[in-house]
């Protein structure tokens, strides 16, 4: 009897890459995109101006994330309005050409963050990819471009960020084989571009506590990456600090 696999997938089949496994949904351990059972339903409660719950959540059960969103991220002026827009109705003007970016943003602020996760349960990947290119939208659209050498040669890497900047890139971003070299890498490419163009934007990819001090001393325009965690204690255990977090957040706010 012959089998009705072919010999092409067959071989295919054992290849490495084919003999991954693949995660099922198990919202016990949390690992579901969306629709888990256990995920808090929208609510919002305020009283004196101050949120005193939120998602179900009491306020004295609040972690330090949930502190920072009710006191700080909520905008309690259009939340009650926000919050009792119907999800799908919100997921419906992310995608609506007729609906502004400002007519959408005015109500998101005042959306609970189990309230944002039951409007993207409304939507495919393709209407997300719309919602983001309306909320997102750049002034003028522009370049980035990579400007690496495999010797790190600051002399090389001036000349090509120099180049760069006057061929119109709007960023330069640079990368390292040897992170102690992330300092003259950032600065050269800083030199380069600025010699090519004045005005451009200059990063050096690198583990983000060094990216930040980079940034702080001025070698380098801004630090690429912002980290976001589910959860007080990965916030905590993550790859830096706390304060790290806040001052990206803060920078890339201003």
């Amino acid at each position: 009897m012959t089998s009705s696999t072919s010999r092409r997938f067959a071989l295919l089949a054992e290849r490495d890459i084919n003999k991954e496994t693949y995660v099922e949904p198990w919202p016990e351990a949390g690992l579901q995109v969306v629709d888990s059972p256990f995920d808090p339903q929208p609510s919002l409660r305020v009283e004196d101006g101050r949120v005193v719950e939120m998602d179900g959540k009491p306020r004295a059960d609040f972690d330090m994330l949930d502190l920072f969103i009710a006191d700080r991220a909520l905008d309690l002026s259009v939340a009650e309005t926000a919050m009792a827009t119907p999800s799908h109705e919100l997921a419906r003007m992310l995608v609506d050409i007729n609906v502004s970016a400002g007519d959408v943003r005015r109500l998101v602020v005042g959306c609970t963050p189990a309230k944002l996760c039951d409007v993207i349960r409304h939507m495919n990947v393709l209407e997300m990819m719309m919602g983001l290119t309306k909320m997102r939208v750049r002034r003028t659209p522009a370049n980035q471009a990579h400007v690496t050498n495999w010797r790190e040669n600051p002399a090389l890497l001036a000349a090509d960020a120099a180049e760069a900047g006057l061929r119109g890139f709007a960023e330069v971003e640079t990368t390292v084989r040897v992170a102690r070299a992330a300092p003259f890498n950032a600065l050269s490419v800083l030199v380069g571009t600025q010699t090519g163009r004045g005005g451009v934007l200059t990063q050096c990819a690198v583990e983000e506590s060094l990216g930040l001090r980079l940034g702080i001393k001025g070698m380098t325009s801004y630090a690429e990456t912002l980290s976001i965690y589910g959860s007080e204690r990965s916030f905590v255990d993550g790859d830096d600090t706390p304060w790290s977090k806040a001052f990206l957040a803060t920078a890339y706010a201003s």
